[in-house]
């Protein structure tokens, strides 16, 4: 599955909707494993960097949680404070806030992703240009 190259929403934010949308329809049901960032890297055709970056949203929004060598699996239960349609905590729905500088870090981190995504982009056209002049 491609993602919409005209869509001004970063790619990890892209799929990390996805993958929010099959976990509140239920074809990812709570306990199961969610695919890795090497299995949304193939499908989405993105950097191994933006699909980690999806699953550090999933992650943040307490959808998903990680086993250091075992994978990320879908929460059990779901938190009841994450609005199916946003994926953002609801008014009064969530118990921990995210601090000042937690969301500074953030912004700058999805920034950075952006460029990264940018230039690999350039990489790839350019490679392919080089390429083909053979």
């Amino acid at each position: 599955m491609k993602l919409p190259k005209d869509s001004d929403t970063p790619p990890y934010r892209l799929v990390a909707e996805e993958l929010r949308r099959q976990i509140r329809s239920g074809r990812l049901k709570p306990g199961e494993r969610v695919p890795s960032s090497r299995d949304l890297e193939a499908s989405y055709e993105i950097a191994n960097m933006t699909a980690r970056s999806a699953l550090r949203v999933l992650r943040d929004e307490g959808l998903i949680y990680s086993m250091p060598g075992r994978g990320n699996f879908v929460a059990d239960p779901l938190p009841s404070g994450v609005d199916s349609k946003a994926g953002a905590p609801e008014a009064g729905g969530s118990e921990r806030m995210p601090t000042a500088e937690y969301i500074e870090l953030s912004e700058r981190l999805d920034a950075i992703n952006a460029r990264l995504d940018t230039l690999l982009q350039v990489f790839q056209q350019l490679s392919g240009a080089s390429g083909s002049k053979k």
